[in-house]
């Protein structure tokens, strides 16, 4: 299925929005806030946790971004109202941070301070590397203010090493990735296993530190590692968790919930539905099989 899912991905232009559809119902909770809660309370029923992200990205207007803005504290207070935990994940384009940075600053101080108010916390996601300072720079000011938030770090950038080193030391929350952008070799890794290699260092370096661990990946070498590390390392519970994204590879979750790791689920909602759709297809053969099998129902 190897050609088959590349021949699918190279032709996904093509692929008629209504198969797209069909097949995103397994990896999105749906275009309303109240799916994603209801995902939510099904997740914990399976002792999972939930971040909940609203789909939306390098927007183009400054009124997106509020906008976006008021979906999260929409979010925020659904999950609040519900008796859910409130865990959102953030992207800083989506609230202008390529069009006005101190716009930006402020929209997301509102969702992290709505947050804290509903006992929460916010995870500040990673983006290209154009977008790599700022975000740690905004994520750093809010923290600073003992504010609950959290940053990422995408193990195929060269830089990452460094930045961990120092979030580490400083008991920030990081969750660590593979990274899904295509960057430069200059600045970042770029084979498979010179990804995988990286993601290790960087996940000793922040297993070492003094802050909590988000383990972002559905590779099961990288999974099978981690745990290795985890046991060698005597890591308590309250420091680490496994991330997986909604609908990708359910057994493997359900296996390290049985083993009794910690683990959270990404729930996105939302109506920009079709570019993350699209997106996943791109980076995962799993997803892309799925759309192959729609298109040979006949979609």
């Amino acid at each position: 299925m190897g050609i088959l899912h590349r021949l699918v991905v190279a032709s996904l232009p093509l692929v008629p929005r209504a198969v797209v559809a069909r097949v995103a119902r397994r990896y999105i909770a749906g275009e309303r806030i109240e799916e994603a809660v209801a995902k939510v309370r099904e997740l914990r029923g399976e002792g999972c946790g939930a971040t909940v992200d609203v789909l939306g990205e390098f927007i183009t207007g400054v009124g997106q971004a509020r906008e976006t803005c008021g979906e999260y504290l929409r979010a925020v207070s659904a999950l609040r109202d519900a008796g859910l935990p409130v865990n959102v994940s953030v992207k800083l384009t989506a609230f202008g941070l390529l069009l006005d940075e101190g716009e930006c600053a402020r929209l997301a101080e509102r969702v992290v301070l709505a947050a804290r108010d509903a006992g929460g916390f916010v995870r500040i996601d990673m983006e290209d590397s154009p977008c790599t300072d700022r975000t740690l720079a905004i994520h750093e000011a809010l923290r600073a203010r003992g504010l609950p938030v959290g940053t990422v770090l995408q193990a195929r950038l060269r830089r990452t090493p460094r930045d961990a080193e120092r979030l580490a030391a400083e008991g920030a929350s990081i969750r660590l990735c593979k990274g899904i952008y295509l960057e430069p070799e200059g600045i970042a890794h770029v084979s498979f296993e010179g990804i995988r290699a990286a993601f290790l260092e960087v996940l000793g370096i922040l297993l070492r530190g003094r802050g909590r661990v988000a383990i972002a990946t559905h590779d099961a070498h990288l999974v099978e590692r981690a745990e290795s590390m985890l046991r060698d390392l005597a890591v308590p519970r309250e420091r680490y968790e496994f991330q997986m994204l909604l609908g990708v590879l359910p057994g493997l979750r359900r296996s390290l919930v049985a083993k009794g790791h910690p683990l959270r689920v990404y729930v996105p909602y939302g109506t920009e539905w079709y570019a993350y759709s699209t997106r996943r297809l791109r980076e995962n053969p799993e997803v892309a099989g799925n759309i192959v099998k729609a298109m040979l129902r006949g979609g």
